[in-house]
């Protein structure tokens, strides 16, 4: 069995890896962070309303639930 020689060594691993360039990256990612800023948020389902508005309602009904529900959230 050779023994490589440490020249030897790193000549093969210089050979074996390739050279990148370091120019920048390979995309501008602000086009993209801009266009989901610029995007309208989602809105909530019409349900997520109703059940918010039943909740108020039932609070100034009965305002003994608010503690209720903050035990809760």
């Amino acid at each position: 069995m050779n023994r490589l020689s440490d020249e030897k060594a790193l000549e093969l691993l210089r050979g074996a890896m390739t050279a990148r360039s370091v120019d920048g990256p390979p995309d501008d990612l602000w086009p993209r962070v801009r266009h989901r800023i610029g995007r309208a948020a989602n809105r909530p389902p019409l349900g997520d309303w109703v059940l918010a508005a039943a909740l108020v309602v039932l609070c100034l009904l009965r305002p003994s639930l608010v503690g209720i529900l903050l035990l809760h959230f």
